[in-house]
């Protein structure tokens, strides 16, 4: 975690102990935290767009009252945080974003493309589910950093589960977690139903991603495991947790997101669940 920047997302909601927590891990690291404020606007009045062709859109002033004391709340928040990583000596900044729930996808982005990690709250995700989700997206499809899940900056884990597959996002996660598999003391790759046809999985899945992490110094251990028909974002958890994992590594959205979205899968379901620490890489 040495000089890396970390960009926490977080609300209003978000306690000053949580806020503190990575603030402190930040200074020990000499890492640099910027905390990205995210608020909704309150919605547009439907007023504004009943205006004729021409005509000059008419926005109640009741509506820019409650803009404005949004903006005053969140100005309020952004100061004691910022005031909060003075006391713990972490170096960063906080920004404050205020927009439309289709908006949250490209700002949070634009600011994780000069991140190394994205950490989500989790206030963010009990009080904006909406936001936690469409930020969660615009980091995974439109930005170059690993979103984590569940847990605080690692400083040193002890064991590492990757959830593996031949498929493109789980070699960029495993590419981003480097780091952080290279200090575990042990490494667990662990295929799911592996297709053992040759231009899928072959016929020892993850052989070839065990001899790569071997040769950057990581003890690893392989293992393939049957679902026998049950979900797999279950399974990963169950197996992550037989091993004593302090993380699990894994490609998000393999599949169509639509598809995803649709019928559910195992993205959403590691999403959305709060107990097992992930670091996942679209």
């Amino acid at each position: 975690m040495q000089n890396q920047t970390l960009l926490l997302l977080m609300s209003d909601a978000t306690t000053d102990d949580e806020a503190r927590a990575y603030a402190a891990i930040a200074a020990t690291q000499n890492a640099r935290l910027i905390c990205l404020l995210l608020s909704m606007a309150p919605p547009y009045p439907l007023n504004a767009f009943g205006a004729l062709p021409y005509a000059t859109p008419e926005v109640s002033p009741e509506w820019i009252e409650a803009l404005n004391a949004a903006r005053r709340q969140m100005k309020v928040r952004a100061d004691a945080l910022e005031a909060l990583l003075q006391a713990e000596g972490a170096s960063g900044d906080v920004q404050v974003v205020q927009c439309a729930p289709a908006d949250i996808r490209a700002v949070v982005a634009r600011r994780a493309l000069v991140c190394d990690l994205v950490f989500i709250s989790n206030s963010l995700r009990s009080s904006e589910v909406n936001i936690f989700h469409s930020a969660c997206y615009g980091v995974l499809f439109n930005s170059p950093a690993p979103l984590v899940l569940n847990t605080l900056p690692l400083q040193r884990p002890q064991r590492v589960f990757i959830a593996w597959n031949t498929e493109l996002p789980a070699a960029r996660a495993v590419h981003a977690a480097l780091p952080i598999l290279k200090s575990a003391d042990e490494v667990y790759i662990g295929s799911f139903d592996p297709d053992p046809i040759e231009t899928k999985d072959g016929e020892d899945p993850g052989a070839d991603l065990a001899k790569w992490l071997s040769h950057q110094g990581c003890n690893v251990t392989i293992n393939q495991y049957p679902s026998g028909g049950g979900d797999i974002g279950e399974s990963i958890q169950r197996r992550a947790q037989e091993v004593g994992a302090d993380l699990v590594v894994m490609g998000a959205f393999g599949r169509s997101r639509l598809r995803e979205l649709v019928f559910g899968g195992t993205t959403r379901a590691m999403l959305d669940q709060t107990d097992t620490p992930v670091l996942m890489a679209h």
